[in-house]
């Protein structure tokens, strides 16, 4: 079963995270949602209070398949300027692991120095921050071991993707089945 780190800070876009997590669960995906600040209570965007499974410092980062990095501004530049979560992006992006990035998440990736000649997308209102790589217009965008997705509304086909890419095309279809939720081929950029 795979296992992936979805890293939490105040400020995140809270359907992205809870949607990502709750619908990669159902696909019996192992997700370990780990705050980088130091209480495991964060405050989403919109008010909404998560909590943790982890702090950041109680993890072994080098031992998950892939990471996953919500959105929201203030949760995404939490996360920009969080070095020990940089380090383990430039890490993954250097071992060929799995990651993925929905709406201000892909300033992350920016922010690491890891999207050169990637294809990616982004909320469209923090395009113009996007410079490292040209912005692909797909709801959902593929580049080998990434995903990137454009926001909250994107968040169920997102989380397909990710289910698809590191599971089967089956299994994506079954969960899209349990939700009610159209099924659709991942595209790729």
């Amino acid at each position: 079963m795979p296992a992936v780190l979805v890293p939490l800070a105040n400020g995140v876009e809270e359907m992205e995270a809870v949607i990502v997590v709750d619908t990669l669960r159902r696909a019996e995906i192992e997700v370990v949602t780990v705050a980088i600040e130091t209480s495991k209570t964060i405050t989403a965007s919109r008010g909404v209070v998560l909590v943790a499974d982890a702090l950041w410092s109680e993890v072994d980062a080098s031992q998950y398949d892939g990471i996953i990095l919500p959105g929201g501004a203030a949760g995404s530049d939490a996360l920009s300027h969080h070095m020990p979560l940089i380090e383990t992006l430039r890490e993954f992006d250097a071992a060929d692991k799995f990651m993925g990035a929905i709406c201000a998440g892909t300033l992350v990736l920016q922010a690491a120095g890891i999207l050169t000649n990637r294809a990616v997308t982004c909320h469209p209102g923090v395009a113009a921050q996007l410079v490292a790589t040209a912005r692909q217009n797909g709801r959902v965008v593929k580049d080998g071991e990434l995903i990137t997705s454009q926001g909250p509304g994107t968040s169920f086909e997102f989380a397909l993707a990710i289910i698809e890419h590191l599971t089967s095309t089956h299994t994506a279809t079954t969960v899209a089945a349990g939700l009610i939720l159209p099924s659709e081929p991942t595209r790729s950029a």
